[in-house]
């Protein structure tokens, strides 16, 4: 059976698998990303963490967050990862282990894996939402990934929710990210009570204990969200809108709210076939394989 390696690259760490076709995964190896961050550094860090999984493979898949080029396999910077400028992440890891390399967001990573292995592989177009760090999108009709232009489509999470809000990584105000996500909670949380949380979890358990400006912020967070997500619908009619992401392991904290308030403001014709739910959460490693799988079709 053939196998491919998938790479995440994340905020924090760089986490590379290997899969069979099926999905199954052989073997996984596991870095931390480099506090202080160059483009050597992190390239080295890069290749050192792919380099036991790189033998018996047909072909390596990396998801990163964006913006980035995907034609000529760049990373032109991040928000979560200071420090890198226009990293050559397809040509050093196509040089260093003679394997074809497939280079895409994270985000269009996360839907191709559902789309190949997920809850709803079924549907004829899937919109899957990465709810993490950040929001991420990416949008899979009829086993095709759309990308858009040099791989940066589908940037959900950078679409405007408050004119005139909360400064976004990105450098505008009001993104729907600024106001659903772990940045996004701990930011406002922090903005209300002067209270620095350090994580995801340390929010919602406020939620849970009934904590009242935490329940706020979620709740606002929410319909932001649920509104980002009906303008995608009204554009992209997909038969499938999938949650993924780490935020999603609270999902019962806000998965109601969410869904109702998106089948109650889309069109009455697009909620009769509309799936909505949390998906699978494959692995980001998961996800960047299956570009290997796309493309070599496997």
């Amino acid at each position: 059976m053939k196998h491919a390696i998938g790479v995440d690259i994340g905020g924090g760490s760089i986490r590379v698998s290997l899969f069979d076709g099926t999905g199954n995964e052989q073997k996984s190896n596991l870095s931390k990303t480099p506090d202080h961050l160059d483009n050597d550094l992190f390239l080295k860090t890069l290749t050192e963490t792919i380099r036991p999984l790189a033998k018996d493979c047909i072909g390596i898949g990396v998801g990163s967050p964006g913006p980035l080029n995907n034609e000529t396999g760049t990373l032109l910077k991040s928000a979560n990862m200071q420090g890198l400028q226009n990293v050559p992440i397809k040509q050093t890891l196509e040089k260093e282990f003679s394997l074809p390399v497939y280079y895409e967001n994270d985000a269009n990573c996360a839907a191709l894996g559902e789309a190949y292995f997920g809850t709803y592989k079924g549907c004829e177009s899937q919109l899957i939402l990465t709810l993490g760090t950040g929001v991420g999108g990416g949008f899979v009709k009829q086993g095709e990934l759309y990308t858009g232009f040099l791989g940066n489509g589908i940037e959900i999470g950078h679409t405007t929710s408050v004119i005139g809000g909360a400064l976004c990584g990105c450098g505008a105000k009001g993104c729907v990210e600024s106001y659903f996500s772990t940045k996004g909670f701990l930011n406002r949380y922090f903005e209300a009570t002067n209270t620095k949380l350090t994580d995801a979890e340390s929010f919602f358990q406020l939620v849970r204990t009934e904590n009242k400006v935490a329940k706020e912020i979620l709740h606002f967070g929410t319909l932001a969200l649920a509104h980002a997500v009906r303008g995608a619908i009204h554009l992209l009619n997909p038969e499938a809108v999938v949650f993924v992401g780490g935020i999603t392991n609270s999902y019962d904290l806000f998965g109601e709210l969410l869904e109702n308030e998106i089948r109650s403001n889309i069109f009455s014709v697009l909620n009769e076939r509309l799936k909505l739910g949390k998906g699978r959460n494959l692995s980001g490693t998961l996800g960047a394989a299956s570009l290997v799988f796309a493309n070599k079709k496997v």
